[in-house]
């Protein structure tokens, strides 16, 4: 018996019914966005009959009626090229204003004739309200137009709502955010201006946190965020007048569905890849959050010990992240791919995401054409698809690299970089201010390597070379060794500042990464000092913000949270390890929290380039809510 599911009051409820279809279509491509719009010219041009449905009012989503007009890294090839090759043939043209980056409005237009010409039949500010099923089968959806309601019956249904909203329907599970608090990436917002020689620009600001699961929260971010300070003045001049705000949100990190396959950054970085990918994302691991204290252990000790915000890496993606696990009939693109939180940040490029469109089309036509379960199809013959446009070349396992996205395109003009193996190579780079590729290339040997861990200890107890000594005592914390105990607590004892230079940007002073490493190791010495952190501002002073490293530290306010997180973090880590730690560190937290003068706040990011429009987000809240769920725990476990 075929069941309808659909939510209703936020619920998810399913009935048996017997429906009369009104049509039937090959694919039902659901959300034409980054990566709907080229699912459905994709299936179109592969002789599928396919129905489009979206709810705004044109095509492209975050590239066009989000106003991200520019590209930050992603890999070449595949129809986005095609599209993007008109665009910027058209803006070569006198009938349009020159416009700063790929002209938004052009590219929708562009993207909708394609599709139209394709043979795809489109249906704007249109929404699905059920999902047909035959046990684990999608059949078809239940959706509304301006024409009224219909039922239609499809092979494959796409989903590229952004937020899984089909495969919520469908009963698919997810995940969503980090696990500490299930936070996912600040969104942005865009506005469009007008500037000098008439020349149209943009520029975003991260604006929040947004639930958007939620509608209610969604509608509150969208008016909030338009009306923040960095895009609302009280006076515009000639030189920067604003043109628009924009409805579409930047999201950049919503719910992933749980897939045939799943890509983590754990199983990146410790070299379990597929051998099978449907294509490849490229970036780094570009986390816009400010409290990277409360990310994952494999998202710090990447980002903090290491300093790696700044390496690109190539993430092979196999096709069951498409394919929701269990499923049939159903397949999801863009941002809800299989991906763990940690390495979203790297998979949600708009090429990449384009490219998954794609990639889900031709996974439906293989499905349909050889009457196979979507889990089953052959890898050779999804490679032979992906091939024809350039998709996915034979060579596309990239390599890491340390690059400066200048023109926000690909990483071609970039010298790779290697993992360190041999000692005197990682002595040299432990010697200079980027110790980054020797820290992480040490924790990739580890402590088997049989003349490491000398050579290291070793190079701790040299009184000559700094940089040596104190670099040397972070890799052995990556392994969680003793004898870098000693250093890591002087660098806090000394409030110690020092900014690596490993990545281009937002590198972690040392002291920072001293406390997390000693948090891991449940160091109880260091906990008199962890406790005067968090019971004591009075040591920040307007000195001790390192101009170099203004974009993730702003001013004295977000330099004490992050003394604070990182200190509150490793306080209860150790607490959890020793019983006796519990009450100090409680009555310490509680006692903060309830000063109304400590200030706990971070700034977001901007491209603006004015400092005065910075949104600025109170953390207090957020440090609360994450010690109540702590202290949970600790009273759980108590009382068993």
């Amino acid at each position: 018996m075929m069941k309808l599911w659909e939510k209703k009051s936020g619920r998810i409820g399913s009935s048996e019914i017997h429906t009369q279809f009104g049509e039937h279509y090959d694919v039902i491509v659901v959300g034409l966005g980054t990566a709907g719009s080229f699912a459905a010219m994709q299936a179109a041009r592969k002789g599928l009959r396919v129905l489009a449905i979206e709810r705004l009012n044109g095509m492209g989503g975050t590239g066009t009626l989000g106003g991200v007009a520019g590209y930050y890294y992603g890999t070449r090839g595949g129809i986005y090229e095609q599209i993007d090759e008109q665009v910027t043939k058209y803006q070569k043209q006198d009938d349009f204003l020159p416009f700063k980056g790929m002209h938004s409005e052009l590219k929708s237009w562009v993207l909708d004739t394609e599709v139209a010409s394709a043979g795809a039949e489109v249906h704007y500010l249109s929404y699905v309200i059920g999902v047909y099923m035959q046990d684990r089968t999608v059949t078809g959806l239940r959706w509304v137009s301006p024409a009224g309601i219909h039922q239609s019956s499809a092979r494959i249904v796409i989903d590229c709502s952004g937020n899984a909203e089909v495969c919520e329907m469908a009963g698919c599970a997810f995940q969503l955010g980090r696990s500490i608090d299930g936070q996912p990436q600040p969104f942005s917002n865009v506005v469009f201006k007008l500037y000098e020689n008439q020349r149209v620009g943009n520029f975003y600001t991260d604006s929040g946190y947004i639930d958007i699961t939620n509608p209610e929260d969604v509608t509150r971010t969208i008016l909030e965020s338009n009306r923040l300070p960095t895009h609302l003045k009280e006076q515009y001049t000639e030189q920067s007048m604003l043109l628009k705000t924009n409805q579409l949100l930047g999201v950049r990190e919503t719910r992933t569905i749980v897939g045939e396959a799943q890509v983590t950054l754990k199983d990146y970085l410790d070299d379990r890849l597929t051998t099978e990918p449907a294509f490849y994302a490229y970036s780094n691991l570009d986390n816009h959050g400010k409290d990277i204290a409360f990310e994952s252990d494999t998202q710090q000790q990447w980002l903090v010990a290491a300093s790696l915000w700044g390496l690109n890496f190539s993430v092979p993606i196999p096709a069951g992240t498409l394919i929701p696990k269990g499923y049939d009939g159903l397949l999801a693109a863009g941002r809800s791919l299989s991906v763990d939180h940690d390495i979203a940040a790297c998979v949600r490029q708009k090429r990449d995401m384009q490219k998954s469109g794609e990639t889900a089309a031709n996974l439906a036509y293989l499905a349909i054409s050889d009457t196979a379960r979507l889990s089953e199809i052959p890898y050779k013959k999804l490679l032979a698809l992906q091939l024809e446009t350039g998709y996915l070349s034979l060579d596309s396992s990239l390599e890491l690299r340390d690059t400066t996205p200048q023109d926000h395109t690909s990483q071609a003009s970039n010298s790779p970089l290697k993992w360190l193996t041999d000692i005197e190579a990682i002595r040299t780079a432990l010697s200079t201010d980027k110790p980054g590729i020797a820290i992480w290339s040490v924790r990739r040997l580890g402590a088997a390597y049989d003349s490491l861990l000398p050579s290291l200890i070793e190079w701790i107890q040299t009184g000559q070379e700094e940089l040596l000594r104190k670099n040397s005592a972070i890799a052995l914390g990556m392994l969680g060794h003793a004898a870098s105990l000693p250093i890591l607590r002087e660098m806090v004892v000394n409030r110690d500042l020092y900014v690596p230079r490993s990545s281009r940007k937002y590198n972690q002073p040392h002291v920072f990464t001293a406390i997390y490493l000693l948090g891991t190791m449940k160091d109880q010495e260091v906990m008199p000092e962890l406790l005067t952190i968090l019971d004591d501002a009075s040591f920040i002073d307007t000195t001790t913000v390192d101009n170099k490293n203004l974009e993730f530290i702003f001013d004295t306010d977000e330099l004490y949270f992050q003394f604070f997180s990182f200190s509150f973090i490793a306080a209860l880590r150790i607490a959890d390890a020793y019983e006796v730690w519990k009450i100090p560190v409680t009555s310490t937290i509680e006692r903060r929290l309830k000063d109304p003068h400590m200030k706990l706040s971070v700034t977001l990011k901007n491209s603006s380039q004015d400092v005065t429009a910075t949104v600025r987000k109170e953390m207090k809240g957020k440090i609360e809510q994450i010690f109540k769920e702590h202290i949970k725990q600790w009273d759980s476990v108590s009382s068993n």
